[in-house]
């Protein structure tokens, strides 16, 4: 089977959060909540709370030294609009998109409209002004979506996005499909609805595989958000680290990027 993975990128930096959304002041009793329940540890707590004073939120570099490391070609996916906590504006991203792009990574857009076919546009628009190329593909803030919009991102004229996600255990995976002349590459796996304890995110993410190729599938999509490869959020960037050597070392796993499934999918 045949993995791609994918980063959100939600945060760059520190000032980002100031004065322009209320995403500490969560950060700090989603984390209070979460130590009580000993799902982190007090350091992953302390450090989260410490987080807003920190210049820099995002884990570019480090991700992509990373995948590159395990000769994994993943997409980055950068925000050309604001709302629910990514708050930074198209200006402020330009810098590291590029760098992203230098390094030889795909860079894509991380949508907040999902409603309205004309704004979904413009943020597309937004990044081929702003970069002077296209985005490579998409996906939602928040992976949502309703009827529409798939058939309105094939519209905006994009290669493929990935925003679908069944919750494990509510859903089934699914194979990609074409709308329109878009491909449609369902999520499989995603940090934000794994387990935050090392062992138990790592048998939800054996299970999940497993269902994948139970399915048949050839293909299965895997988020991970960069801002959590550091300390303050050890559990999931061990989970991280643990899953990329795991496949890295499978003979029944192999990496590939978006754009290339999309060549192989058109034949």
């Amino acid at each position: 089977m045949k993995i791609i993975v994918s980063h959100d990128v939600d945060h760059l930096y520190g000032k980002d959060h100031w004065f322009r959304d209320m995403i500490y002041p969560k950060l700090w009793v989603r984390s209070l909540i979460w130590l009580i329940k000993r799902k982190i540890t007090f350091k992953e707590f302390f450090l989260r709370c410490i987080s807003c004073f920190k210049g820099k939120r995002h884990r570019l570099e480090e991700v992509m030294a990373f995948d590159r490391a395990h000769g994994v070609d993943s997409v980055f996916f950068f925000g050309m609009n604001q709302g629910l906590g990514m708050s930074y504006r198209p200006d402020e991203a330009r810098p590291m998109i590029q760098k992203v792009k230098d390094e030889g990574f795909l860079v894509g857009v991380h949508g907040i409209e999902y409603t309205d076919a004309e704004k979904i546009k413009k943020e597309k628009d937004t990044f081929t002004s702003l970069m002077g190329f296209e985005p490579d593909g998409i996906r939602m803030h928040y992976v949502r979506f309703d009827e529409n919009t798939f058939e309105n991102i094939a519209k905006a004229g994009y290669a493929f996005d990935s925003t679908e996600f069944d919750k494990p255990n509510n859903g089934t995976v699914k194979a990609p499909y074409k709308v329109g002349e878009m491909w449609e590459f369902p999520l499989a796996v995603m940090d934000g609805y794994l387990t935050q304890e090392l062992e138990s995110a790592k048998r939800e993410t054996l299970a999940r595989l497993e269902e994948c190729k139970a399915a048949g599938l050839e293909y299965a999509c895997v988020l991970f958000h960069d801002y959590q490869m550091c300390d303050d959020y050890k559990q999931i960037r061990d989970w991280y680290v643990w899953l990329i050597e795991y496949l890295d070392a499978s003979e029944e796993y192999s990496f590939i990027s978006y754009r290339d499934a999309v060549k192989e999918l058109e034949g």
